[in-house]
């Protein structure tokens, strides 16, 4: 894993051939930067960006306005200007609209699961009497999205048939279809056969844990011009907490996603019809995990608009032991039942950092929490 160097000076001129350059924009609010870029035409803007170079093993951090930076590269040569100049027209750039939602504006996507294994049991139910009840509240609630699923991806999940998968979930989403409802519903699957069943009834958005990575998922998704959440994750959900690497995480993610959004575009999806999800806690260590909520603003590079789920993942009870650590106190263990504060407070540094879909199990009070937020951040 390398470490960060902070410094005041690049490594090499950007885009040039020795270093790879990357740009995370470091957001504020309108009010604080009148003279400053609205970041991917939403409620952020940014003037200063955070200039990330790695050149063999080493990694280094520069700051510098946005000014700064295209007179550095227009200095070097033209072709490191236009490269400059296209990468910050990507985190400027107005996001079209997402399944039609306007993602100049925060979204909220609930957590559903039809399984009996999820991590978080408050999420679980096999009843549609419950189903039909939770979704009709986090539509009530404020969410733009429920994202329903029939198998656990929790850390140590095994892999369930997908003639159990549908008989977990696609009678419950037929019902709720009927319903004409107007909130979006996501399917929560990285099986084909489950995707084209529940396509047929209606689902409206794919999120898939494996990033699409067969060529007969993606032929799938540009046949039919489904909008798709594509994750980042390490391996498998039963062995993605065994020993994850990265170089540096936000990196290795991004230039991931570079590909794979390049990919799908070459294969005939719209890339409207795309969002892309870090994936925290799917392949992570606790650092990794910091690093990419840290330089969370570096996605918006990609030019499409980003997912952010942490919603009672084991990074609270992690650092919450680590504190008590800290006081001499010793805590095994926070449950999943315990983590709200703490995914309320990493929901709102995602909204502050221009995330413009939160997935989250608590749909209420990420929304009373944004609402409070947005009140104040004149």
């Amino acid at each position: 894993m390398a470490f960060v160097n902070k410094t005041k000076y690049l490594l090499a001129p950007p885009y040039c051939k020795t270093a790879e350059t990357f740009i995370s924009p470091i957001p504020g609010s309108p009010s604080e930067l009148s003279d400053g870029l609205k970041l991917a035409g939403g409620w952020r803007c940014f003037k200063n960006l955070r200039i990330l170079q790695k050149k063999k093993d080493k990694l280094i951090e520069v700051q510098m306005s946005f000014q700064e930076f295209l007179k550095v590269a227009k200095n070097y040569s033209k072709s490191s200007l236009t490269e400059a100049e296209f990468q910050i027209d990507n985190l400027v750039n107005k996001r079209l609209p997402f399944a039609k939602l306007d993602m100049s504006k925060s979204h909220i996507m609930g957590v559903i699961n039809m399984t009996p294994d999820s991590f978080y049991k408050s999420s679980q139910t096999n009843n549609i009497n419950i189903l039909n009840k939770k979704f009709n509240e986090m539509i009530n609630d404020g969410a733009s999205i429920v994202d329903i699923g029939g198998e656990s991806s929790r850390p140590g999940a095994k892999k369930i048939s997908v003639f159990e998968e549908k008989c977990r979930i696609f009678e419950p989403l037929k019902q709720l279809k009927n319903c004409k409802i107007d909130t979006l519903i996501s399917l929560d699957s990285r099986n084909l056969s489950t995707m084209k069943s529940c396509h047929k009834i209606g689902v409206d958005i794919f999120n898939d844990i494996t990033a699409f990575k067969e060529k007969n998922k993606i032929e799938f998704i540009s046949k039919i011009s489904s909008p798709v959440i594509i994750m980042h994750m390490q391996k498998e959900p039963i062995n993605m907490q065994i020993n994850p690497k990265y170089d540096f995480a936000p990196i290795d993610i991004y230039k991931f996603f570079s590909k794979k959004i390049s990919d799908l575009i070459d294969a005939g999806v719209k890339k409207s019809n795309i969002v892309v999800d870090p994936g925290i806690g799917f392949g992570k260590t606790l650092s990794d995990n910091l690093d990419i909520l840290k330089y969370l603003p570096i996605f918006h590079g990609l030019g499409v608009p980003i997912l952010i789920g942490v919603s009672r993942k084991s990074l609270i009870s992690e650092l919450t032991i680590y504190d008590y650590k800290l006081r001499g106190k010793n805590k095994i263990n926070i449950k999943p039942s315990k983590r709200l504060s703490g995914s309320l407070a990493f929901a709102i540094h995602a909204h502050m950092s221009g995330v413009q879909i939160l997935r989250t199990h608590d749909v209420f009070e990420t929304n009373q929490a944004l609402i409070c937020q947005k009140s104040i951040n004149l």
